[in-house]
């Protein structure tokens, strides 16, 4: 099969995935918001921040390097899952003993017990991520896309379930400990892996290589995401904590799921590809058009319906956060921008040059919103995020055009044209439609689903009639994705 073919097929599976993981949790959020307190959410914040951690030294790698190397024996692959493993149960065991630690450290005593409970993800997430990137390797995304539809629908439901029968923040231990069952006896089922009880130490060797830059990799981005919560929980109450974590999560649905699509399609493609170097910065520059194309468009949308959206999904009691979420859409593009870059630099070998650009910008952005929290509470955090991801967006411009020595108009310009006159065209259809509905004093909600409805329409329309108006980069992925509009 063609890489085109490979692209296309693994793409669709994903948007299926993503679409119907986005709905899933758009649900989830607006029901446990209803049934927890803010509290609830801030103490899990802490928990899953510190298994976030331990997950990323378990896997230690392993997935993404059986991925971007060529050619993988059987040895291999079992000394993956064996390194993962050992590591996983000296984790476990470390965060099993000092979990009282922590729980005295944060002041906040439930935490020994979740902790010691939500750590066996360390174990789960082990083992699944070598079967995960083997599937990914081997382009099933078919298979990796419905594992992960229905153990997240089931996770979710069994969360809802015991939030309802009031067991509190134990509903959310219980969501994330059954999707990481769940997914973990999935994947190994598609892709077991025999265990050996011989040490395939050379193999190991060969694969950490590459896999401890991507323990780092992902260490600077748990730091940027989960590790913030660590940060906060010393300087503001679990209520603005839970309040943070909500919008953080909220702001980062579009960026992660979307970055997700792309990230798991385009890495296994551009290592097939990552020693043709023009052939590879087309891709690259392809990716990052479509994203730009996609979540500016997005970001203004979002932006103009922050109040209505934390009304859906929270609720009244957390209106605190629309001004923050405002803030923080603000950047949806780039932070999405930055996982092309990470995809292409991983493919390429280049994984320590990446984490030096993410360790700088975790820097960054932890100083930024540990001052902006201290002085101006959950404003200023939401500032801090959004001035740090605009530097990591920049630093991530110089490395790729340090890596394919071309244009700054190449790399830049081209690709973020398009999400700017899209943009533009959105933020018109939403001041005229605004306008139109201004003079029947109608609800907030109901003005938000009426004019969604009738964006919905234009859109439409424009896809099927003037694709071009959607610019270059998202009219060649809708003629690619369905011919027939060629004819047309």
């Amino acid at each position: 099969m063609s890489l085109a073919r490979k692209l296309k097929n693994a793409g669709i599976w994903q948007f299926i995935q993503v679409a119907i993981q986005v709905l899933a949790q758009f649900g989830y959020i607006a029901i446990m918001a209803r049934l927890l307190s803010k509290a609830d959410f801030g103490v899990m914040a802490l928990a899953s921040a510190f298994i976030g951690m331990g997950t990323i030294f378990s896997e230690g790698g392993m997935g993404a390097a059986l991925i971007q190397r060529q050619h993988i024996t059987q040895k291999h692959m079992n000394a993956a899952i064996q390194g993962s493993l050992i590591i996983g149960a000296v984790i476990f065991i470390i965060f099993f003993f000092s979990s009282a630690y922590i729980a005295q450290f944060f002041k906040q005593p439930i935490l020994e017990s979740i902790i010691k409970v939500i750590g066996i993800n360390i174990l789960f997430s082990s083992v699944s991520s070598v079967s995960s990137g083997l599937l990914q390797k081997n382009f099933k995304f078919k298979i990796t896309s419905r594992i992960t539809i229905a153990t997240t629908i089931i996770g979710y439901v069994v969360g809802v379930v015991l939030a309802f029968l009031g067991l509190g923040v134990w509903s959310l231990v219980g969501a994330t400990l059954t999707i990481s069952i769940l997914t973990t006896v999935g994947m190994f089922y598609y892709a077991p892996v025999k265990l050996s009880l011989r040490i395939h130490f050379q193999e190991w060797k060969e694969l950490f290589s590459f896999g401890f830059g991507i323990i780092l990799l992902k260490f600077n981005n748990y730091i940027a995401n989960q590790g913030v919560s660590l940060v906060l929980g010393k300087i503001i109450p679990p209520a603005q904590l839970g309040v943070f974590e909500r919008t953080y999560s909220i702001k980062s649905i579009p960026s992660i799921y979307l970055g997700n699509i792309l990230d798991a399609v385009m890495f296994p493609a551009m290592s097939e590809i990552q020693d043709e170097k023009e052939r590879l910065f087309r891709v690259y520059q392809h990716a990052l058009g479509l994203v730009n194309s996609l979540l500016m468009p997005i970001a203004v949308f979002l932006i103009f319906f922050s109040k209505e959206i934390v009304l859906i999904l929270l609720g009244d009691k957390w209106l605190e956060a629309v001004l923050p979420l405002q803030i923080m859409f603000a950047i949806l593009p780039f932070s999405s921008s930055g996982r092309m870059a990470d995809s292409v630099l991983r493919a390429k070998g280049l994984i320590y040059k990446n984490v030096l650009r993410k360790f700088l910008y975790v820097s960054v952005l932890i100083t930024a919103i540990s001052v902006g929290a201290f002085y101006y509470g959950l404003i200023g955090a939401a500032i801090g995020v959004t001035g740090s991801h605009l530097f990591n967006y920049v630093m991530m411009l110089i490395l790729v055009e340090k890596t394919f020595e071309k244009s700054v108009k190449e790399i830049f310009l081209s690709p973020i044209l398009s999400g700017l006159k899209l943009s533009m065209l959105v933020l018109l259809l939403l001041l005229l439609f605004s306008f139109l509905l201004n003079p029947f004093a109608l609800h907030a909600l109901l003005d938000f689903f009426i004019i969604t409805f009738f964006l919905c329409i234009v859109m439409g329309l424009i896809v099927w009639k003037k694709p071009i108006w959607l610019g270059f980069y998202l009219e060649q992925a809708l003629m690619k994705a369905l011919p027939n509009m060629k004819k047309q």
